[in-house]
This record gives structure tokens, C-alpha cells and sequence, in this order.
């Protein structure tokens, strides 16, 4: 009786605990520096029950193009929105996103102006050269994502909390103004 005991109050803890945390593998580059590929991760599937992503979250959430499939990607901007490439730099809003504490770069192709659908995410990973995301596979749908990634626990070295690091919208800067011409008639 008390192996049986024993055995059911386990399964419950697992469950339980199945219920508020999963655990989850990268897999390839395109989160590369803030995920390595092969690093394992604890995901809150609670994080949004009472309130909703973040510019910034990095989530996990089902494809929409393989439901089978979980990616991993940095939420960039929230429904409603209007989200654009220009010049190398990602606008949203018409504010530029300064990404400079995860993503160096700043030579991203051209993508045109479009709006996140309401009950929407853009995600992009963090190694945007080598990233499957919204830009292919259109924003994600909110029932889709799976929860916030909170801690990576393998390797050994890179246990820890994932560092929260948020993108924020500051003014384009304004375009030089081209000289202007003079027209010399003959």
C-alpha cells in the first residue's frame, strides 16, 4: 500500500509540476548569443494566465507551420502593431528598436511595413541571419505560444536565469537632408 501511495503522490508531483514548468532543447542557431544551440530550458507555461507577452520575452510557442514543432524567439512587437525593416535597423511604430543588448548587428534586408494581426506576436531570433521567424512564418497567433523561457539548466555553465534583457523604442533618427541642386541654365 505505501509503494502504491508513494508512486501515486510522485506521478501527481510530476504532473503538477508538468502543468506550471516544461523543459525544452534549442535547437540550432538562431538565438545565438542569448541560446546556444543544444542548451535545455525550463519555459513558465503560467507566465501568461494573467497577463500577456512583452516586447522583449523570449518565448517558446508551437509552428505555425509544423504544429509538431516548437522554436524558440524573442517577441518583438505586440499585436496591433506596425513593424518594418529599414536601413539595417527593425521599426516599430515608426521608432526605431534599440537591440544593442542582445543584437549587435545592424544590417538586417529591407521588410516591409505590415501590422501584427490583434491576438498576434512578430518574433524574431536573435541571430536574425540565421533565424526562421515571423518574416517567414507570419506572426504567431497568442494560443500558440507555450510560455516564457525562465531559466536554462545544461549546460552547467550557463545555468542560470535567463537574463532579461528588453528592446526599447526610441526616435529614428532623422535622414540627413540632400544638398540641394542648382539648375544652371545654358
Amino acid at each position: 500500500m505505501e509503494i502504491a501511495e508513494t508512486a501515486l503522490l510522485s506521478g501527481l508531483i510530476f504532473f503538477g509540476a508538468r502543468l506550471v514548468v516544461q523543459n525544452f532543447r534549442v535547437d540550432g542557431p538562431s538565438m545565438h548569443p542569448t541560446l546556444a544551440d543544444t542548451q535545455f530550458l525550463l519555459v513558465n507555461k503560467l507566465a501568461y494566465i494573467a497577463s500577456t507577452p512583452a516586447r522583449g520575452d523570449v518565448v517558446v510557442f508551437r509552428s505555425p507551420r509544423s504544429p509538431n514543432e516548437d522554436l524558440v524567439k524573442r517577441v518583438i512587437a505586440l499585436p496591433g502593431e506596425t513593424i518594418e525593416i529599414r536601413d539595417g535597423f527593425v521599426y516599430v511604430g515608426g521608432l526605431r528598436l534599440d537591440e544593442s543588448g542582445y543584437f549587435p548587428e545592424s544590417s538586417l534586408p529591407a521588410l516591409a511595413a505590415r501590422t501584427v494581426p490583434a491576438d498576434a506576436y512578430f518574433v524574431m531570433g536573435d541571430n536574425r541571419a540565421h533565424s526562421r521567424d515571423s518574416r517567414s512564418i507570419g506572426p504567431i497567433p497568442r494560443g500558440a505560444i507555450v510560455g516564457r523561457v525562465w531559466s536554462v539548466y545544461w549546460p552547467p555553465n550557463a545555468f542560470g536565469p535567463l537574463a532579461g534583457v528588453s528592446p526599447t523604442l526610441e526616435p529614428a533618427p532623422q535622414r540627413a537632408a540632400a544638398p540641394a541642386t542648382l539648375a544652371i541654365g545654358r
